[in-house]
């Protein structure tokens, strides 16, 4: 028996398979009647902004998703164990022996100077200024240091309220938990980005396995790992979703080359080990995003088609016609069935709780603006290329092919929910693809046939060279570059972190002197009591709200009164434009104790010195 069947008796074979999808498409029909009756059956709930409807709905949310993650655990682990029982016995069938990490790193590290270099330095600038009083970061943070550093091993509910509370039809109750498990052994920001920075390196070494298992031969030498690399780090996409580490598309990125690897691998030896490996990453990596599904079932269901084409044409009749549940592609029965799994999820999960909140879609004010780049050019063209050297039978549809066309469903679906900018942050798993396919026909052109006389370090100029000139052309014609992009990231968080130490420097001063310290900000602010402001000394902290042209304790002495500004009372702007805190300024008159810069986006903090009648 072959070690494919031996893959599908592991998991029950076909009756497994037939009696999961009944299963969930009674779950599924099941949770669309709730959902018909749900809108049908309103007034017989609470209101859902009620404290009865509040209470309803997190009990819903935290026991579907408690019963949802428990069967996902259980499903992870199994699939782990027989990674680990099927590798055992390939290892006493096979006679040959991996190499050793340690000497893996060593070889890669001699036989790849330049790329190593450029590795460090982009990962020192990663590192390099990064600060916690970053956007979403703010939200993230307070939860983290709440328990004083004591509680390592504590659920986040910060990560938890952020994915799997949402109300807003989104569904992604997987993405940030990477973070959320690293914030168990550590909660400072640079031992943080150090592990996004390894998430990345490990991307680019994926993608050069890849390039290198798709051939007889390995032909990705280090001519093809400096473009690749270049091109990948040199992007507004990779800037925005790696100098900080609140972006889920990190994480995606990572599943998805684990994946289409293990998939590969699998397609050449058809193991027990690669059949369960593949498995496992499609199950992780469909619910990191919401979109990401197309990534992980497009592929296989392409190949699956594309199979079954060659078998209608290789019939003689088409009695003889490829069966339905046949043994021959157990993987990808397997792996298209994952649909229906994200499907019913999404409906008990994220549909029924949305619908009940009804907040309302989080896309529902989206631009749904496309804005394309140089590279979604040279994707279309080398696709366009392989399809019709495909319908001309000169060469096979491959996995290439069948990721390239989720590459461009990933596209097509960012465009119809949100927006495609194709130098977003959103777009970096199509991002990823499209450097893949750019390093593919580097190999080709490069590489292979008589250019394989040509000496390495040519090549390795002409790499460069290739990764110049396309760099330097999209830096030429973009709006959003990857040095503007980079530079306004570390421009904000430079200025939020001196401001916020020089407001904590001045409020000690102050107190030391006998004063009371009294802060006012205004209520858009990010930063608030319950965001990094309590870490500072002062006697109260007061927010304006202009709607109601108030002043409000938030925090400290008399909370929750009505204040009055009064004199010697600061003034603090810290994360957003200046002119937020014009309105406060207003009858009064003050001094200017710092200001980060002159422009309009800076950190500022006056002190009150007179009240005008």
């Amino acid at each position: 028996m072959s070690d494919q069947s031996n893959a599908v008796e592991g998991l029950g074979g076909d009756t497994a398979l037939k009696r999961l999808l009944i299963a969930l498409c009674s779950i599924s029909t099941l949770g669309m009647g709730c959902w018909v009756w749900l809108q049908h059956n309103r007034p017989l709930l609470p209101l859902p902004d009620s404290k009865a409807g509040r209470a309803l709905l997190r009990q819903y949310q935290g026991l579907t998703h408690d019963i949802w993650l428990i069967l996902l655990l259980l499903a992870v682990g199994y699939l782990i164990n027989r990674i680990y029982v099927s590798k055992k016995r390939e290892a006493h069938k096979s006679d040959q022996t991996s190499p050793r990490p340690v000497e893996s790193c060593l070889q890669f590290l001699h036989n790849n100077p330049v790329t190593t270099v450029l590795l460090i330095a982009y990962t020192v600038a990663m590192i390099s200024g990064t600060t916690y009083l970053y956007k979403d970061m703010l939200g993230w943070y307070p939860d983290l240091v709440k328990g004083y550093f004591l509680d390592h091993f504590s659920v986040r509910e910060s990560f938890i309220e952020a994915t799997m509370r949402r109300t807003d039809y989104r569904f992604f109750p997987l993405a940030h938990q990477d973070l959320h498990i690293l914030s168990w052994f550590s909660i400072h920001i640079k031992t943080w980005m150090l592990f996004s920075a390894a998430e990345l390196i490990g991307i680019i070494l994926l993608s050069v396995r890849f390039l290198n298992n798709l051939g007889k031969q390995p032909w990705a030498r280090a001519s093809t790992v400096l473009l690749i690399t270049s091109l990948l780090l040199i992007h507004p996409s990779t800037g925005t979703a790696f100098f900080q580490v609140i972006y889920c598309e990190r994480l995606l990125c990572l599943a998805f080359m684990l994946y289409i690897n293990a998939y590969l691998l699998h397609l050449k030896t058809r193991s027990n080990s690669t059949f369960y490996t593949t498995l496992l990453w499609a199950l992780i990596g469909i619910y990191i995003k919401d979109i990401a599904i197309l990534l992980f079932i497009i592929p296989p269901a392409s190949i699956w088609a594309a199979d079954t084409i060659n078998m209608r044409h290789k019939a003689k009749h088409f009695s003889h016609f490829l069966p339905s549940f046949s043994r021959d592609q157990p993987l990808e029965y397997w792996l298209c069935s994952l649909s229906l799994v994200f499907i019913t999820s999404y409906i008990i999960l994220a549909l029924i709780p949305s619908s009940y909140a009804s907040e309302g879609a989080y896309n529902a004010n989206s631009a749904f603006n496309i804005v394309l780049d140089l590279r979604f050019y040279l994707f279309a063209l080398i696709s366009t290329v392989r399809a019709i050297s495909i319908a001309k039978k000169k060469t096979h549809f491959n996995l290439l092919d069948a990721i390239n066309l989720s590459g461009f469903a990933y596209a097509f679906a960012l465009a119809a929910t949100y927006e495609l900018d194709t130098s977003s942050y959103l777009a970096l798993p199509f991002q990823l693809i499209a450097t893949i396919n750019i390093a593919w026909a580097w190999i080709a052109i490069a590489e292979k046939g008589s250019n394989q006389n040509i000496k390495g370090r040519k090549k390795i100029v002409g790499a460069a060279l290739a990764s110049a000139i396309v760099i330097g052309a999209e830096h030429g014609t973009a709006k959003d570059t990857f040095i503007n992009n980079i530079s306004e990231q570390k421009f904000e968080q430079s200025y939020v972190q001196l401001t916020y130490e020089k407001l904590d420097e001045v409020t000690r001063t102050i107190r030391e002197s006998g004063d009371n310290v009294n802060i006012i900000i205004n209520t858009n602010s990010r930063l608030s009591a319950h965001r990094h402001l309590n870490r500072i000394p002062y006697t109260s902290l007061i927010e304006y709200i202009p709607n109601k042209e108030k002043f409000i304790v938030k925090d400290g002495a008399y909370k929750r009164s009505n204040y009055t500004p009064k004199v010697g009372d600061l003034i603090a702007n810290l994360d957003k434009k200046i002119s937020l805190i014009e309105p406060i300024l207003k009858n009064l008159e003050t001094d200017l104790i710092y200001q980060h810069n002159p422009s309009e986006r800076t950190g500022v903090i006056r002190r009150i010195t007179a009240i005008r009648q």
